[in-house]
């Protein structure tokens, strides 16, 4: 699975992502960087990387003193992963991962290291739907 993914995301920047878990919870996430598979973590000097919950009708900002890990690119074992924690981790099996929410996006909530089930509806992100838009802006 992880390189079918890759294949899709591998050079594409002002990716939009929008995930359906088990719950049914429904999530996402935006960013203008690049994704480019082993570079480790991408700034977003643009600070328009964003986390979204259309469950919870939030947007989480990427916060400033964390543009350096708006995302991060490992193709070996990660699918979509956002911020430094991370914020969003979804392995490449699109079941295991985890959400530590509000360490480089804004989230009023933050549990520190624990593993949170806020974003997805369990502690799991167990994704059963997945839409990636490459926008374009003109």
């Amino acid at each position: 699975m992880d390189q079918i993914y890759w294949n899709k995301v591998n050079g594409k920047g002002n990716s939009l992502m929008v995930f359906k878990s088990k719950s049914d919870y429904i999530f996402g996430a935006y960013s203008p960087c690049k994704w480019e598979s082993n570079k480790g973590y991408v700034e977003d000097n643009t600070l328009s990387s964003f986390i979204f919950s259309q469950t919870h009708d939030q947007v989480y900002a990427l916060m400033q003193d964390q543009k350096q890990n708006a995302i991060y690119c490992d193709n070996s074992n990660y699918g979509s992963r956002f911020g430094g924690a991370p914020d969003i981790y979804i392995c490449s099996d699109f079941t295991d991962g985890g959400s530590r929410l509000g360490y480089s996006y804004q989230f009023s909530q933050y549990k520190n290291q624990n593993v949170d089930p806020y974003l997805y509806g369990q502690v799991k992100p167990e994704i059963k739907e997945c839409e990636i838009y490459e926008l374009s802006f003109v």
